[in-house]
């Protein structure tokens, strides 16, 4: 065993001497045996800390490729819905419909009601 010279609080040196009263064991005994849980306590915590962060960077590293996959997936689906909904647009106008910005509101109105609507496989 290593020995060390640890200098204490009143209050906690004297928490110390009941506890090593109470089970008739020496002050050392009892500070060894405390510290030792202490130090296990926080060996664990650490390494929980690093599995965790581990884990994490893992995660993102396997998420990372799909969720930019994903997020070039909705501009090309974004820029492909734009796009025909300002063609049938024109379409309706060169149909000789004067209205076609107000039909373009209605369908936006009831395509709007219809995303917030709960669907079957919901």
């Amino acid at each position: 065993m290593k020995r060390i010279n640890v200098q204490l609080p009143e209050d906690v040196y004297q928490v110390l001497v009941n506890l090593a009263s109470r089970r008739d064991e020496s002050i050392s005994a009892v500070a060894r045996k405390m510290l030792a849980d202490a130090v296990v306590v926080e060996a664990a915590n650490d390494g929980i800390d690093k599995v965790t962060e581990a884990v994490r960077k893992a995660m993102r590293d396997v998420l990372k490729p799909s969720e930019d996959r994903l997020a070039k997936l909705m501009a090309k689906a974004a820029v492909a819905s734009a796009t025909a909904m300002y063609m049938n647009t024109q379409c309706i106008a060169d149909l000789g419909k004067n209205d076609a910005l107000e039909l373009y509101q209605v369908a936006r109105t009831k395509a709007v009601a219809y995303l917030k609507e709960k669907g079957e496989e919901e």
